[in-house]
């Protein structure tokens, strides 16, 4: 195999696993979450949060009413941001996963958190979002 052959498929091997360009619009944005609780009969009603999202910081965490989350994994491929995070809350520790998609001007996007066993049930809460674009962040 000649030199120049080889740097060829070296280069091509690596642009296939670099990490793609999230290309959203940054600014704090308005999403309607609604959440589901496995095992329970009677719907839980949406919310609206705001957050700012940013090239560096585009997962979201505010409906989770977390202190503080760290990430454990995150991959974006083309507009869509698909994550795990340990975030904390008054009740411990939980690992949220999920993915978030952005428009130019809407999200959309869905997770989910899995609390293990709740009385005696498995209990997993799944979220679903839309949002918008409000302006900069504040």
């Amino acid at each position: 195999m000649s030199i120049a052959r080889f740097i060829v498929i070296v280069s091509l091997i690596l642009s296939s696993t670099q990490t793609t360009a999230l290309e959203m619009v940054e600014g704090e944005w308005e999403l309607l979450v609604k959440q589901n609780v496995s095992g329970m009969p009677v719907g839980i009603p949406p919310v609206h949060v705001r957050e700012c999202f940013t090239e560096e910081d585009p997962i979201p965490t505010s409906f989770l009413k977390a202190r503080n989350c760290s990430v454990i994994d995150q991959r974006v491929v083309y507009r869509t941001v698909h994550y795990r995070i340990n975030c904390f809350t008054e009740h411990g520790s939980i690992i949220n996963e999920g993915k978030i998609r952005f428009g130019s001007r809407k999200i959309t996007g869905s997770s989910k958190t899995d609390l293990g066993d709740v009385a005696g049930k498995t209990t997993v809460l799944r979220y679903k979002f839309t949002g918008r674009r409000m302006g900069e962040c504040r």
